[in-house]
């Protein structure tokens, strides 16, 4: 008898097939996703339908087809799975990936696929010229076509699809993506190589792009391998680049303190943002998602319980934390609440000012001057542009991150609260990657006993007393 459990927007279909020689019980699934529009009455009569035809399937031995070729398998994937269950970002990195993917393997039998058909394609995206990027410069006059007068750059984005820290982008000369010069282009009513040049980049693929493709590919086929198409998956055994060992960027003490000294000279919008984001180690999504219910400026607690992103053609959306254990709370300093305090007064009087123009609708605690939320990209082009002309050292936005943690381990906080404080689900992981600023803190730390010495070594401290006096 076949059951129903609801799951997201659609209902996931169960069929037992009794036990394996080992006592397992044995399931097939399917997932069926009502059309838009339909009525609950519509819904029940088809639910049925489907739970009957797929028990057929299921006791006839008709339900997993060997023979399904991978492009079938991963339309299937991203309609059942991947856009039931995944986050927006996910499903946007899956559906590009798979473009490609779907290029060199879209047209082999699941069954048929093997690990050395994966390890040529791998092999293939570090070729030189298979890149294929085209990035588009503006030519002289932008700017004037889009207009300047105040609140026109919001508009036009909004009208192109993209985001307005793009606009700035393309307005500044900097290079963007084909497809954003596209929609400029396209919003005004002009062909693209008028107004934009565009040049295409043939360099092999980074090792972490090739890993995105293959975590995007391994994802695909390990579900495969749980709705029963395949026994194991060939991407587990596939040969994956190295992408050698990064230490994470941060500043040390001396160049944090510099940071927040040429932040006071700021506009107090970009100052509270950053200088908040080097007190609380927040990731950037977590930043510009952090509402003022999320924050207790008494306990000096703020809890993350949403972020803040951006997709071409979605815009500012917001989604739940990375992981369990990033949905957490923080214990702050009092510096940290005292700059949110200032912050607000700022924000107060803004609100004020834009009256009914005021556009915050869920008490976001940084946006921009009109209460909207904040572009991401927006908060890194600003950082790096400030990081330039400060003379500090070459960070990003994630740096702050980097450098919240590097205090704490250079203070001697334990590596679980630290950890914790980074939301980072297990510790394993903060070690990982902190593991250079571990050993030089565990080094300091050793030079702790250095002081007993001359009771323990009374020769050595002697031999260096008379090589000192020249002797």
């Amino acid at each position: 008898m076949a059951t129903v459990q609801k799951q997201g927007r659609g209902y996931k279909i169960t069929v037992s097939q009794g036990y394996d020689y080992r006592g397992k019980r044995l399931r097939q699934h399917m997932t069926w996703v009502p059309e838009p529009g339909m009525s609950e009455r519509q819904i029940a009569k088809e639910l049925e339908r489907q739970k009957v035809l797929f028990e057929q399937r299921v006791l006839g031995g008709t339900s997993v087809n060997a023979n399904i070729r991978f492009k079938d398998f991963s339309d299937k994937f991203m309609a059942e799975y991947a856009k039931l269950y995944l986050k927006p970002k996910t499903i946007q990195t899956y559906t590009e990936n798979l473009r490609r993917i779907n290029l060199a393997l879209g047209h082999i039998k699941l069954s048929e696929l093997r690990t050395g058909h994966i390890n040529a394609f791998y092999q293939n995206l570090q070729e030189t010229g298979i890149r294929n990027r085209v990035t588009a410069t503006a030519k002289a006059g932008l700017q004037e076509r889009i207009g300047t007068q105040r609140g026109r750059a919001s508009e036009f984005a909004k009208l192109a699809g993209i985001s307005r820290a793009t606009i700035q982008q393309a307005v500044e000369g900097n290079p963007i993506s084909q497809a954003s010069a596209e929609a400029i282009a396209a919003a005004l009513g002009v062909k693209a190589k008028r107004i934009f040049d565009f040049t295409t980049h043939g360099e092999p693929l980074a090792p972490a792009s090739v890993l995105s493709y293959h975590r995007t590919l391994s994802s695909v086929l390990a579900r495969a391998v749980k709705w029963g198409y395949l026994q194991v998956n060939p991407a587990d055994a596939a040969e994956k680049p190295a992408l050698g060992r990064r230490e994470a960027a941060y500043l040390e003490e001396d160049d944090a303190r510099r940071l927040l000294e040429l932040l006071q000279t700021e506009p107090i919008r970009w100052r509270a943002l950053i200088t908040f984001d080097l007190l609380s180690g927040l990731r950037r999504g977590e930043l510009l998602g952090l509402r003022w219910e999320d924050v207790d400026l008494e306990a000096h607690t703020i809890t993350i319980r949403q972020t803040s992103n951006y997709l071409p053609g979605q815009g500012v959306y917001t989604s739940t934390p990375k992981t369990a254990g990033s949905a957490r709370p923080l214990l702050l300093s009092t510096a940290a609440m005292m700059i949110l305090l200032e912050y607000r007064s700022w924000q107060d009087t803004q609100r004020e000012s834009a009256g009914d123009a005021w556009e915050d609708k869920d008490g976001r605690v940084f946006t921009n001057e009109l209460g909207a939320p904040v572009f991401p990209d927006s908060v890194s082009q600003w950082f790096s542009a400030f990081v330039s002309r400060s003379g500090l050292p070459k960070v990003t936005v994630h740096s702050l991150r980097h450098t919240y943690a590097s205090l704490m381990i250079a203070d001697g906080v334990p590596l679980v609260v630290v950890s914790r404080q980074l939301g980072h689900t297990q510790t394993s992981t903060t070690a990982n990657i902190y593991s250079h600023m571990i050993a030089s803190a565990q080094a300091k730390a050793m030079q702790t006993f250095d002081r007993f010495n001359d009771v323990l070594a009374p020769e050595q401290k002697r031999e260096k007393q008379k090589k000192a006096a020249g002797g």
